[in-house]
């Protein structure tokens, strides 16, 4: 059973591309899946930008949602603001569920303004992972 287990888990790591941990490429990957949702927005795609924003919000919670893990990519001068991560992955999860929630037409309002507060509530997104980047990976030259 131990040796199954080996097996598997070393399949697993071979198959896994070393990429997947880097915070860099994490975050390249956020930013072409919330390209896809302005493409999908553009478009007046709803079945895109349904797939593509509940995509982006289960990538970005993996990502953003768990302050130990993000903390364990952050370099050693920026762990302390890990917390700004958690706090930008509750502002994405508040903003993608006004976005679901418009496609569902919960709120039984008209199809502009339905657009109109998803579209907003993408903009919300959108200056969530800015500032997020802006705190935790820049560093600006004064």
């Amino acid at each position: 059973m131990l040796k199954k287990t080996l097996i598997g888990s070393l399949i697993f790591l071979l198959y896994t591309p070393l990429s997947a941990y880097d915070l860099r490429s994490n975050m390249l990957q956020l930013g072409a899946e919330l390209a896809e949702v302005q493409k999908s927005f553009i478009a007046s795609d709803q079945k895109g930008v349904e797939d593509s924003i509940k995509r982006f919000a289960q990538h970005s919670q993996d990502l953003l949602g768990d302050k130990d893990n993000f903390t364990a990519m952050l370099p050693a001068n920026k762990k302390h603001k890990a917390s700004e991560a958690v706090m930008s992955a509750q502002i994405i999860s508040h903003n993608v569920q006004i976005i679901l929630d418009a496609i569902e037409n919960k709120r039984n309002q008209s199809g502009i303004v339905r657009r109109e507060e998803a579209q907003r509530a993408y903009t919300y997104i959108e200056h969530a992972c800015f500032r997020c980047h802006n705190i935790v990976r820049d560093e600006y030259k004064q």
